[in-house]
């Protein structure tokens, strides 16, 4: 089947709800676009949490930062946060 959508003024399309639904694409998913040739392919995101951490150890890495910096960070925004919910 082949589905037609308008492009706004802003760039954005609508994914039509029968390719959302088939593909489980909801509300704030995210999707990749990929130029192929003369066509643009979509699809569904997948969220690989270990691919995620590689990219984040070696960025951490190259800039020189620690885990135990990192930790750090972390408890202090938390105690930083947590003061302003009370």
């Amino acid at each position: 089947m082949v589905y037609l959508s308008k492009v706004t003024s802003r760039g954005q399309i609508t994914l039509p709800q029968k390719i959302r639904d088939d593909e489980g694409i909801t509300e704030n998913d995210y999707v990749i676009i990929q130029p192929a040739g003369s066509c643009v392919l979509v699809r569904k995101a997948e969220v690989n949490m270990e691919e995620i951490m590689k990219i984040f150890q070696k960025e951490a890495k190259r800039k020189g930062v620690t885990k135990k910096e990192i930790l750090d960070e972390l408890e202090a925004v938390r105690k930083a946060r947590y003061k302003k919910k009370e």
